[in-house]
């Protein structure tokens, strides 16, 4: 989910340094985020620091108004218990929504600005204030001599420029000329911003539904499961692709613990399948695999769904570990097996191409031993 918003922001527009912070990532999925940006903006990032300067950020009536509009959405957002993260992604598309798209002064912010302009009211350095003039809420930067606790406790606080409200201020004041195209009037703008404000939760988080992740994302959300399941790195780079970098070392020390175990990885041999219970566990799990696999299955997904159910099947009679499940559900590829079908059950089982004419069915062998305790 952290990794579907990041993605969400970093498309919206957002510095990676931003989504950092707002999902308050770090170690793997800092870096992480940082090679997502990358594949995704471009190895160019935007230069230079946040705006400081909430007055000259504020400093015009379009842009308090679509302020106005994002920290309504954001201050309902957060009362919801959102995400800070998943509620600067909603409150930003609600307001490229609410703006009009044939203007010249589409967005006056940035997703950036708006992250700024979100932080500064948790802290108190934007206040909700009520215009003398139109009587509407809107968000601005609070007299200096003022303190912000106090402010909360007026319900009409007046400021510096309260004469301008973004609301009740004239078209013309932003220099524009009136006419096709040009910004909406005080009017429109209270009918948009009531609009907005009436808004429910609700309505405000359908956006909010996870949206299809990246490639990238997509195999590191499939190592991160694998890791957990007890694989280990080669068998992860292996099957999903990805390579042994950093980014990956970070993520199996933080699933894990400690870092990789050395040693040799486990052999597809004969000894797999020297007993009858090896191998009807073998062939439960390539065909499995070969089912998946049919069915349109990727590697990194079929191992996983392939884990889970020979896992709920045997339980704690499980002889094979993840890794060499992963040596199993490649059986198909492998020179010296292949799967046979039984002549009295129709079962498909693992076997040995030397061992083809004289093989016994361990299904068969297991139906026979069931029948026999039963009598």
């Amino acid at each position: 989910m952290r990794l579907a918003v990041a993605e969400r922001l970093i498309r919206l527009g957002a510095r990676a340094s931003v989504v950092t912070e707002a999902l308050a990532a770090q170690g793997a999925l800092g870096a992480l985020i940082r090679r997502l940006y990358i594949g995704l903006r471009g190895p160019r990032r935007p230069r230079g620091p946040l705006p400081k300067d909430l007055a000259e950020l504020l400093s015009t009536a379009h842009v308090r108004l679509q302020a106005s509009i994002f920290l309504e959405d954001w201050s309902q957002l957060r009362r919801a218990d959102v995400a800070p993260a998943l509620a600067l992604a909603c409150a930003w598309e609600h307001l490229s929504g609410v703006c009009d798209p044939g203007s010249r002064h589409r967005l006056g912010l940035t997703p950036d600005h708006a992250w700024v302009v979100a932080r500064a009211f948790e802290q108190g350095s934007i206040v909700r204030i009520n215009c003398a003039g139109c009587r509407c809420n809107y968000f601005d930067v609070p007299v200096p001599h003022r303190s912000a606790s106090l402010l909360w406790r007026i319900p009409t606080v007046p400021t510096l420029r309260s004469a301008r409200c973004p609301h009740c201020s004239p078209a013309r004041s932003e220099g524009v000329e009136s006419g096709e195209g040009a910004p909406c009037t005080a009017h429109a703008r209270k009918v948009s911003a009531r609009a907005a404000a009436a808004q429910t939760v609700g309505a405000r988080l359908r956006s909010a539904a996870p949206h299809a992740l990246s490639e990238l994302a997509q195999q590191y959300v499939w190592a991160e499961a694998l890791f957990r399941a007890g694989a280990r790195p080669p068998i992860v780079t292996r099957v999903t692709g990805l390579a042994m970098t950093d980014t990956l070392r970070r993520l199996f020390i933080e699933v894990v613990g400690r870092g990789p175990r050395q040693g040799a990885l486990p052999q597809l041999g004969e000894h797999v399948i020297a007993t009858y219970a090896g191998k009807l566990q073998a062939s439960v799990v390539a065909v499995t695999a070969e089912r998946l696999r049919q069915a349109g299955f990727r590697p990194a997904e079929m191992l996983l769904a392939t884990w889970d159910a020979y896992r709920s099947l045997f339980g704690q009679s499980a002889r094979f570990d993840i890794n060499s499940v992963a040596l199993l559900v490649r059986t198909r590829h492998h020179p010296d097996f292949t799967l046979v079908r039984c002549r009295a059950c129709h079962s498909a089982y693992l076997e040995l191409k030397l061992d083809m004419p004289g093989s016994q069915c361990p299904v068969c062998r297991e139906l026979r031993h069931a029948l026999l305790e039963a009598a």
